[in-house]
């Protein structure tokens, strides 16, 4: 009696995804996975661009977790195309705004969900399904809110090397049940391009420790411009609008300035016109990445252990000053991280990626 009483009390873990289902599943090869009444899984997204892109591998595992899931996205309004993009995702709801009760009345409004899974740690995001009245909540403890969740998913040991923060989603995939096996071979979602254009995004939202001198931005844009017979897009939001204005100036008429003129489908077109994209730490390499798109990525205040690009293909140029990485949004002393970054070292970097399309159309 004391047994089961102790384990009356603990937050219940069942493996609903049936991939590691130790007596397996069979499907008649005459029944087609649509066909099957639907296991029906909402998944509640991030709110940044970059940590959505690096949890996109856990929303493909999760649903290759059983032959009958449903995966449904809830997503801000402005990431939304980015999960239109994901051939695993059934369906995709975009909030609208702000207002927790109308997020919880759009999950009401759909047929009813088995499960909630949330990526993100906010009590926000749980008390949107909790109000919904989802019967399966699952996620991180997160800030203060393991009372609205009923599957608790424990954190990794820290022992040992920091690890990416995609695996950190994947994490509750297997917790769940799911194989996570090969899946930065499955990361990337199209070839990249064999485009004369080559991205440019000199801002990073976090705030200015993540961004490279706008000088040297300019110094290589020109450099491979002289080079190769390229043209550069700049790209970026409405905070780094005067930034472009300095940038374009440099280059001249080797750029087109998109900078601030972009929402993220009109993003996603333009970067699948590029050949490659000169970055810093921030959303939109993330989403070059998962676009097949080669990028170079200069790090300063931030670890690439932790948010370096995914997939193959990518340099990474970073030096490891004593004071990195700090992870504030502004540099208190005199941003060594990033002017230890040389023009030259990222020309060589851009030109090793570019070298054979230079070699081929001078043939």
């Amino acid at each position: 009696d004391w047994f089961w009483v102790h384990n009356r009390w603990k937050t219940p873990a069942p493996r609903f995804l049936l991939t590691r289902y130790k007596r397996g599943i069979h499907v008649p090869p005459h029944i087609a996975p649509k066909d099957l009444k639907p296991f029906r899984i909402l998944i509640r997204a991030t709110n940044w661009l970059g940590d959505a892109v690096m949890s996109a591998p856990t929303v493909r595992a999760i649903k290759r977790g059983r032959p009958d899931a449903h995966v449904t996205v809830l997503s801000p309004e402005k990431l939304a195309p980015l999960w239109k993009l994901i051939p695993e995702v059934d369906a995709v709801l975009s909030l609208p705004n702000k207002s927790l009760f109308g997020a919880v009345r759009l999950i009401e409004k759909q047929p009813r969900f088995e499960v909630a899974i949330l990526l993100p740690n906010s009590l926000r995001a749980a008390l949107e399904v909790w109000l919904a009245d989802v019967n399966r909540r699952v996620g991180y403890r997160g800030h203060a809110r393991a009372w609205l969740l009923n599957q608790i998913v424990p954190e990794r040991s820290r022992r040992g090397p920091p690890q990416h923060h995609a695996r950190r989603y994947l994490h509750i995939v297997r917790k769940t049940g799911g194989r996570t096996r090969k899946w930065k071979d499955a990361f990337t979602l199209s070839a990249s391009s064999s485009s004369t254009r080559l991205a440019l995004c000199p801002g990073a939202e976090y705030g200015p420790a993540k961004r490279w001198l706008p000088e040297r931005f300019s110094e290589v844009a020109k450099a491979i411009v002289d080079l190769t017979k390229v043209q550069w897009v700049l790209l970026g939001t409405e905070k780094d609008v005067d930034l472009g204005k300095q940038i374009a100036a440099a280059i001249g008429d080797g750029c087109v300035n998109r900078i601030g003129e972009t929402n993220l489908e009109e993003l996603i077109a333009e970067l699948r016109t590029c050949r490659l994209c000169l970055t810093n730490d921030t959303g939109t390499m993330h989403l070059a990445t998962l676009l097949g798109i080669p990028v170079v990525a200069i790090f300063g205040s931030t670890e690439p252990a932790l948010t370096r690009p995914l997939g193959r293909g990518h340099i990474v140029i970073r030096h490891h000053v004593e004071c990195s990485p700090c992870f504030l949004r502004e540099c208190p002393i005199d941003f060594r991280c990033m002017r230890a970054v040389e023009v030259a070292e990222v020309r060589d970097a851009i030109m090793s990626i570019l070298q054979p399309d230079v070699v081929t159309s001078a043939a």
